[in-house]
């Protein structure tokens, strides 16, 4: 389920994808601060939000672990980089307090980060995000809005067919017994190849089904108006959001 859009009636699914981006770029600008309670709200908020969407808890967390392995990789980084000392002309690297809650805050912050991307994936349709980005692109002449909101939109697509892609082609190499196989290489070029073939073949499927449907960036695209009462979490989420950045 990670990065796919799941059909529900939840008051997410229904908020406009204008607002609903915007809500996400605050979240995330603010996820650049480490303070504390600023990180409580935020996991507290994630938390509400998957609540309210009825997200499949077992499914969620089932997803996440394959991305786990990055971000305590990231972490470890961070805290090796956050406690390195010079002692004279050898430098070394040791483990300190500080490296460890740097290295801590960093795998928190990026949970979050992909939490709030999965449940934002999880709740707006492609077409949708692609109608926000044009109407956001609008006003500036020199940017051009529909490719950029197509390319993104088809961007997301397609990385969501690759993911189900990898998976069918994990399973199917189960099926034969290749986990079975001792040589890492192997069994690595063995998930590897099919995927990337399949992933050219897509391609050329979604290029070929622009063509035929004669995609033209000088048609006019009619955006729905924004109303009033899909902005006012906005402002209440920047409150509480600026609250807790200057708190602690």
């Amino acid at each position: 389920m990670t990065f796919h859009y799941v059909g529900r009636n939840s008051p997410l699914h229904r908020w406009d994808a204008r607002p609903k981006l915007f809500g996400l770029l605050m979240v995330t600008l603010s996820l650049l601060s480490t303070r504390l309670p600023l990180l409580l709200f935020l996991s507290g908020l994630l938390f509400g939000l998957l609540v309210v969407f009825r997200f499949p808890w077992k499914t969620f967390f089932r997803d996440l672990r394959s991305w786990l392995f990055f971000l305590f990789v990231l972490s470890l980084l961070q805290t090796f980089s956050a406690s390195w000392t010079s002692e004279a002309s050898l430098p070394s690297i040791s483990v300190s307090r500080d490296g460890l809650r740097t290295g801590a805050l960093t795998l928190w912050r990026l949970g979050l980060i992909l939490g709030f991307g999965v449940l934002f994936t999880a709740v707006t349709r492609p077409r949708e995000l692609q109608d926000a980005l044009v109407w956001l692109l609008r006003p500036f002449p020199f940017l051009p809005a529909q490719r950029i909101g197509l390319m993104t939109a088809l961007t997301f697509r397609l990385f969501t067919l690759l993911v189900d892609e990898a998976e069918e082609v994990r399973l199917a190499h189960r099926a034969r017994l290749g986990d079975r196989c001792r040589n890492p290489w192997r069994r690595l070029k063995s998930l590897v190849l099919p995927v990337l073939r399949r992933s050219f073949s897509r391609a050329e499927e979604v290029t070929f089904a622009l063509a035929a449907r004669g995609y033209c960036e000088d048609k006019p695209l009619d955006l729905p108006p924004l109303l009033i009462s899909h902005l006012w979490p906005l402002p209440i989420l920047g409150g509480l959001l600026l609250a807790g950045a200057f708190l602690g």
